[in-house]
């Protein structure tokens, strides 16, 4: 699999597009991002963009590190967009990377918050679902994992301020995932310390759903 991302820019340098994104793409990028108004309003004004493509393969954090490198290098550099995470963030967090020294960090605590997105999303409840008291909408779900070799997750949202702790709750499996090697599988039940137990559901191609689990009343 390869990444592509899209780097953004004040005015074309060479080999550049000198447009601003497609509107379907700043759509699926730029406002489909969770950073702030202030932010997306910043990288509204790009002007221009080169599309980079790279392999993931065989280190996927190594290779984003050398993309975002490769970024941070260019003086006109407004931000980056992720089609494949469905995110888009400004030329600051990338350039941090590497001023303030957090390289080495980030091959052991990726910066997933930059490399991968988050998505709400409505779904009808299941009869399985109703049955175990779990009648939820309103989903979360990563985007972006498999940019990793992992699956993305889903989790129920029952109120917009869980958004953090869901977050963090991906972000620890991810973490469980990628440097412990074992990938969640549907049918998989586990309990995160502080977290609770939940059981692991499909849904849908390369999605999981994380269910929590309760005992059945006796």
């Amino acid at each position: 699999m390869k990444g592509h991302l899209y780097f953004l820019l004040k005015a074309p340098l060479e080999g550049a597009v000198p447009t601003p994104l497609p509107p379907t793409l700043a759509a699926e990028t730029i406002e489909a991002s969770l950073w702030s108004p202030e932010e997306k309003a910043l990288l509204r004004t790009h002007t221009a963009y080169l599309s980079w493509e790279f392999p993931l393969q065989p280190d996927p954090i190594e290779a984003f590190l050398q993309a975002y490198r490769k970024a941070a290098s260019l003086p006109e550099l407004v931000g980056i967009a992720n089609p494949l995470a469905s995110t888009a963030h400004t030329a600051k967090w990338a350039q941090r990377l590497f001023q303030d020294g957090l390289e080495a960090v980030a091959r052991h605590t990726p910066p997933l918050h930059l490399w991968t997105g988050l998505k709400p999303f409505q779904v009808e409840p299941t009869w399985e679902a109703l049955l175990a008291g779990q009648p939820t909408y309103l989903w979360l779900r990563t985007v972006g994992y498999t940019q990793f070799g992992l699956p993305e997750l889903a989790h129920p949202l029952q109120d917009l301020r869980e958004t953090g702790w869901i977050h963090s709750l991906f972000e620890l499996l991810f973490d469980w995932m990628y440097f412990g090697g074992r990938v969640l599988q549907p049918g998989d039940a586990l309990e995160v310390p502080e977290r609770g137990r939940y059981l692991v559901k499909p849904f849908g191609s390369g999605l999981l759903a994380l269910l929590e689990y309760r005992e059945a009343p006796t």
